[in-house]
């Protein structure tokens, strides 16, 4: 029944996508990337990921994302792999490194070596059950152990719903205009102390914060 239901969302969310009059920014920051055979972690707040998968370019690196192990992630799992996106299963937590205890150092230590061999790795700044829009140290200290950058990238469309929830989950409806806007790269150093690691998540919080609004913005053009 999971499956059934995954591929009848998967058969929606492609025909919202192409449905959609897109623009896209800064496309050249992961292109830059992926020519290069450089992984990073692609970062995107929790409830606006629907059009994102649409965007990687799969035939030049391979994408791994951060699914929870609980609640609707088998679900997320099922739809994730009809886009050819490969799982990693945990789930994060703002507290501590990014990873729950329930298989959560397994995750981190299978996200570190995924990155490590070429592949990115996908997961979101904010986590449940929230306050949505606030970044958790998690993606800072995979960044850091992993040598990888962190990317983040927002996207949304003119016809939407946004739930009023903790992330605002935003379902995508077809027929209007459609943005997606890539950040810049933020780097974080192995011997980066915890001031060090602090200022970057403010970073990344306002860089996310910041690429939303514009991705909204550039709808309304």
């Amino acid at each position: 029944m999971i499956n059934i239901l995954a591929l009848i969302f998967f058969v929606y969310l492609k025909f919202v996508f192409y449905t959609n009059k897109w623009k896209l920014h800064n496309t050249n920051v992961p292109e830059k990337f992926w020519n290069n055979k450089k992984p990073f972690i692609w970062v995107h707040w929790h409830g606006q990921s629907l059009m994102l998968p649409n965007q990687w370019n799969y035939s030049k690196q391979n994408l791994f994302a951060l699914v929870s192990r609980h609640g609707d992630g088998n679900f997320i799992a099922s739809l994730l792999l009809k886009y050819k996106i490969q799982l990693i299963r945990g789930a994060g937590n703002p507290k501590k490194l990014g990873i729950k205890e329930k298989g959560g150092a397994m995750a981190l230590r299978s996200m570190i070596k995924t990155l490590k061999s070429g592949s990115s790795v996908a997961l979101t700044a904010d986590q449940p059950p929230g306050p949505g829009k606030i970044c958790g140290m998690g993606v800072i200290s995979l960044a850091k152990m992993s040598g990888a950058a962190i990317i983040p990238v927002a996207a949304t469309t003119s016809n939407r719903y946004e739930f009023n929830n903790w992330d605002n989950f935003t379902l995508n409806f077809p027929f209007g205009k459609g943005s997606i806007v890539w950040g810049n790269p933020i780097e974080i150093n192995s011997n980066a102390t915890a001031i060090e690691m602090e200022e970057k998540r403010l970073l990344l919080e306002d860089q996310l914060k910041s690429i939303s609004r514009k991705s909204r913005n550039n709808i309304d053009i």
